[in-house]
């Protein structure tokens, strides 16, 4: 649709502020396409970090908690 801005404007502008502001912890912005994950620490304000879908992936708003998101997804 014309207008609209595209989704990665979305996830890594207006999303990642509104989030932010609202006091969300953390935000993750995967992209399937590249296999990537974009993870914010909002919470502590510290560098985000890049990872791939093989990497354990840990989540700082939660201590003993890491995920490997290629162990979500159904291969075929």
């Amino acid at each position: 649709m014309r207008g609209l801005p595209c989704t990665s404007t979305l996830d890594y502008g207006i999303k990642l502020f509104k989030y932010r502001t609202a006091g969300v912890r953390e935000y993750w912005i995967t992209n399937p396409m590249k296999n990537s994950v974009m993870v914010y620490d909002l919470e502590h304000n510290t560098k985000t970090n890049q990872y791939n879908f093989n990497d354990l992936i840990p989540a700082s708003i939660y201590k003993d908690l890491s995920v490997r998101i290629a162990d979500l997804l159904i291969q075929f």
